[in-house]
């Protein structure tokens, strides 16, 4: 039923400004841009900065928001090359690298920033001795000074991380931090519509709101079809996103899609229920009746927190 409704949407483009502030590109492989590892197959070829600009263009995106993807792991000279050919319209969200000790670890993260780079993304998972470790504590610190937001990943949830991220803000509360796809509070994160295999965490849920206490905490109201129970347009996120309006406030979250990822409905190999194109994803929220969130508030969520977060251009610029 759903299908036919996304359609008619997808055919009218809003007139609101929207920027997409989660989503990865990557090369089809070949020189010079290897994978580090290789996407699933059905998106080897579809997640290009080409076929990006291409999808954005139809969507009526005015701005995205690249954060380095785990096919290109460390290597970030292809997102680098998109930054460069498109600095109107792209921004990126370097990956930090918590192997490193922390002095190396941060002059790769200023060689980042002045390579183009405005945000930087703790993967939860690549932190030997946690986020709060003193690599963790040095970029954290760094990125502050820098004016990079910080994106916490916590694909396996949140609430493990919840002590890390507190000792973090506390230590560096001018830092802004970002919490990528609803806190990943629906575990197991693949997304896909798993049925029974799928179950909500109230409790990371809960943890997840609490985190609004913190004055720099931002959330990705992003990758909907991880977070969601239901076929695209994900109405049952709408009294999620309620909640999150009423604690950190709408001027503290952000719209994002994930692609390429949306348009697999997960990281299987194959299409899931959640399967959407690009276009549609970009869409869903237009259906969202979501209490307390007025016309001012939808357009901060949409493309206002991240214009001011990630340094978007007033004027809307030609891809």
């Amino acid at each position: 039923m759903l299908g036919p409704l996304i359609s008619s949407v997808a055919a009218a483009p809003s007139c609101r400004r929207v920027i997409d502030s989660h989503l990865h590109i990557w090369s089809d492989g070949t020189a010079p841009f290897p994978w580090a590892v290789p996407p699933p197959p059905l998106l080897e070829k579809t997640a290009t900065a080409e076929a990006m600009l291409e999808g954005a263009r139809a969507a009526g995106v005015t701005g995205a928001l690249i954060v380095q993807p785990a096919n290109h792991k460390f290597d970030h000279t292809y997102v680098s090359s998109a930054l460069k050919a498109h600095p109107g319209f792209f921004r990126g969200m370097a990956l930090a690298n918590p192997t490193l000790p922390p002095d190396e670890a941060v002059l790769e993260l200023e060689r980042l920033r002045a390579d183009g780079f405005v945000a930087v993304r703790f993967n939860a998972g690549l932190f030997p001795g946690g986020m709060d470790s003193a690599v963790g504590r040095a970029l954290f610190r760094r990125a502050g000074e820098l004016g990079m937001p910080v994106g916490v990943m916590a694909f396996g949830g949140i609430e493990p991380h919840v002590g890390a991220i507190r000792a973090l803000c506390a230590e560096s509360p001018g830092t802004p931090l970002i919490l990528d796809h609803f806190g990943f509070f629906r575990q197991p994160a693949t997304g896909g519509l798993l049925g029974d295999s799928a179950s909500n965490d109230e409790g990371a849920w809960a943890a997840l709101l609490a985190l609004a206490s913190l004055p720099s905490a931002h959330v990705k109201v992003s990758a909907a079809f991880r977070a969601s129970a239901e076929p695209p347009p994900h109405l049952d996120l709408q009294r999620r996103v309620a909640e999150l309006v009423a604690a950190f406030g709408a001027e503290r979250l952000l719209f994002g899609t994930d692609f390429p990822f949306c348009t697999l409905g997960g990281n299987g190999p194959e299409p899931s229920a959640a399967a959407q194109t690009y276009e549609q994803a970009v869409r869903h929220p237009e259906f969202w009746e979501v209490e307390g969130l007025t016309e001012a508030g939808r357009d901060l969520v949409l493309g206002g927190t991240a214009a001011r977060l990630f340094g978007f251009p007033d004027v809307i610029p030609d891809a």
